[in-house]
């Protein structure tokens, strides 16, 4: 029977049981608040002074004048470093290098001081969230608690997931490209350039795909099956992982796909036509962060759909409880016992 649960059913129930609990959405929606609010000071102080003088600073809202931001990239790199030269150069022949990073300054360093604070929060984060979808009746202080109780193990999970990420880009991207650079000039035409980036970089995205999706399942299991040594909730994780692929590749895609529904929406809708009226921008922040908000649903279904693809039917050793008569198996000291049906997250 568990094999006929498809993707779209698990993403589906996902996307119904975060909407049953808008408090976690709620939470990444305040994380990401809080990390962009450290760039909003000296990028509005940024920008108050070198608009306020300008015949085009009424017009920057609405109708953005590109040449006046290649202009403030290079008049002011201390503003934003290196970093749009990096950003360029992701998805170049030679792609980023390390030591750009070492050059970045301005605006451009906090943000990648950020991105490492993040991954931290982002630890905490997934562990609260599945560690409160799997309770039945639970709340921000349950999503905290759990957030805590899972936090080293998770952290251990998303630097090493990081780690192999940064490998793969190495790799599969960065020595590719190395190796291509000299033999792109002999192609006939530049499509078959073209063609055969887009090539390494569908390889690339199926790398980082599978180690998001093998992360993301032994954090499932971690939670679902605390009655298993750590060790062995590892060793389940990555057999679920193995054993569904297609159910999680199919979950993760439609993820991808209603997220990029979301800023085609947000591209139609533009909500930033009319920007040159002063008070504009007040309505066009509350839309932007509707959508971050909208977004956060939609990734906290994503995590509920991977638990219930990997958990909805279970076979009896991935039930979350024992089966009837049979005799209680010790749990790991910083784990309780749950209660509920065994199909249950």
């Amino acid at each position: 029977m568990s094999n006929r649960v498809s993707a779209a059913s698990c993403f589906a129930r996902g996307v119904a049981l975060s909407l049953s609990k808008p408090y976690l959405a709620v939470s990444l929606w305040l994380i990401q608040l809080l990390l962009a609010c450290v760039l909003v000071l000296p990028v509005s102080n940024a920008m108050h002074a070198l608009l306020d003088h300008s015949s085009t600073g009424s017009r920057m809202v609405a109708d953005p004048d590109f040449g006046w931001w290649e202009t403030i990239r290079r008049t002011h790199p201390d503003l934003l470093g290196d970093l749009p030269t990096a950003v360029e150069h992701a998805t170049s022949v030679e792609g980023v290098k390390p030591d750009s990073l070492a050059r970045l300054q301005g605006i451009g360093a906090a943000a990648i001081s950020l991105a490492l604070l993040g991954i931290v929060l982002h630890a905490f984060a997934l562990g609260g969230i599945f560690g409160a979808l799997r309770e039945p009746h639970s709340s921000l202080v349950v999503f905290g608690r759990e957030g805590m109780r899972r936090f080293p193990a998770f952290l251990a999970f998303t630097l090493a997931a990081l780690a192999a990420a940064l490998a793969a880009y190495h790799w599969i991207y960065l020595v590719t490209g190395e190796a291509w650079r000299d033999r792109l000039n002999d192609l006939d035409t530049e499509g078959q350039a073209m063609a055969l980036t887009a090539v390494r970089v569908v390889v690339l995205l199926l790398a980082l795909a599978a180690i998001k999706l093998l992360a993301d399942s032994v954090r499932a299991i971690w939670v679902a099956r605390p009655d298993l040594p750590p060790v062995s909730r590892l060793f389940a994780g990555f057999a679920a992982a193995t054993s569904r692929p297609a159910r999680l590749f199919g979950v993760l895609v439609l993820y991808v796909l209603s997220s990029a529904a979301l800023y085609v929406l947000w591209i139609y809708l533009d909500p930033s036509a009319g920007g040159e009226a002063r008070f504009a921008l007040v309505p066009l922040i509350l839309a932007q962060q509707v959508f971050v908000f909208l977004r956060s649903l939609l990734k906290v279904g994503y995590y509920a759909g991977v638990s219930e693809a990997l958990t909805r039917v279970p076979s009896p050793e991935y039930s979350y409880v024992p089966a009837a008569g049979a005799a209680s198996v010790d749990r790991a000291p910083d784990e309780a016992a749950v209660e509920g049906s065994a199909g249950a997250i």
